[in-house]
Formats: structure tokens, sequence, C-alpha cells
């Protein structure tokens, strides 16, 4: 008999029926008594990584400043702020007063 936490492991993967292309049951093959061709593992969807946001100063700053707790980035060609947002930081950020007074705004994609 395995070890009680090996069948624990095993418990918590799922197993569902397979299918074919028409989406009808896949029979087992008996010609295989070692696998069953019945069940198939249960794919897990794979979660969105966050893509990056830019977000730029109108104009050019003489010091640097933080928006919603992020640090700013200076960009020395033109002395203007960046940040780096992830999408999922997206919706707070905007809502500071910086942006909404127009003073950063969305980078615009190149």
């Amino acid at each position: 008999m395995p070890p009680y936490f090996y069948q624990e492991v095993n418990m918590t993967e799922k197993k569902v029926r397979a299918r074919t292309k028409k989406g009808h049951y896949k029979a087992d093959d008996p010609s295989t008594p070692d696998v069953n061709e019945a069940f198939v593992q249960e794919e897990k969807p794979k979660k969105a990584e966050p893509t990056i946001v830019w977000f730029e100063s109108r104009q050019p700053e003489p010091s640097m400043f933080d928006v919603a707790g992020l640090r700013s980035i200076r960009r020395y060609s033109d002395n203007h702020l960046e940040w780096k947002v992830m999408s999922d930081d997206v919706a707070r950020f905007e809502k500071d007063h910086f942006i909404m007074n127009g003073r950063v705004r969305r980078k615009a994609v190149e």
C-alpha cells in the first residue's frame, strides 16, 4: 500500500472523461490494460500574466514624484517622467489626482 501522503496528492488530481473531436466520449482500449484512455487528466487553465502599461508626464518635470505609491523613472532625453504599471493595477493608478488633473497620462503605444 502506498504511503498516506501519496494518496492525498492523488485525491487532488481530477480526471475527466476523454472526448473525441465531435464531443463524444472515448472508450477504453482493452488491448492496453495499463492505460485508461477513457479518462484524462483535467487541464487547468493558465492564468494570463499581467502586462505592463506605461504612463508619462505631460511636461518635463524638474523633480521626481510618486504616483499612487509607484516611483517614477526619469527619461533623460527630454526630462519627462515615466511610470511602469502592471495591468491589474491600472484602475487604481488612474484614480490618482495627478492623472485626474492631467499632469500624467497613459503613454502612447509605439
